[in-house]
């Protein structure tokens, strides 16, 4: 049988897990950012952009992942008090 105090224990791991996940999603945010003002900068000098699509797509994404991030991290951390 599983304890209270277990669960509340799975629940603050979860939660250092979200946290970790939101600065790795937010580090990756910068660092795409940066490849792009490389490449637009880069760009100049072609007559096409060097930029890949993909990027562009990613970039706008970023804004849901770290959102859906921080509801599942406030989600848990209300269960945690609600225990």
């Amino acid at each position: 049988m599983t304890s209270v105090g277990d669960i509340k224990l799975a629940l603050e791991q979860s939660c250092e897990l979200l946290r970790d996940a939101y600065r790795s999603v937010r580090e990756a945010q910068g660092a795409l950012d940066e490849a792009v003002d490389i490449l637009v900068e880069a760009s100049a000098n072609h007559p096409e952009s060097l930029v890949p699509a993909g990027f562009l797509k990613a970039g706008e994404r970023f804004a849901d992942e770290l959102e859906l991030i921080v509801g599942s991290l406030d989600l848990v951390q209300r269960l945690a008090v609600e225990l």
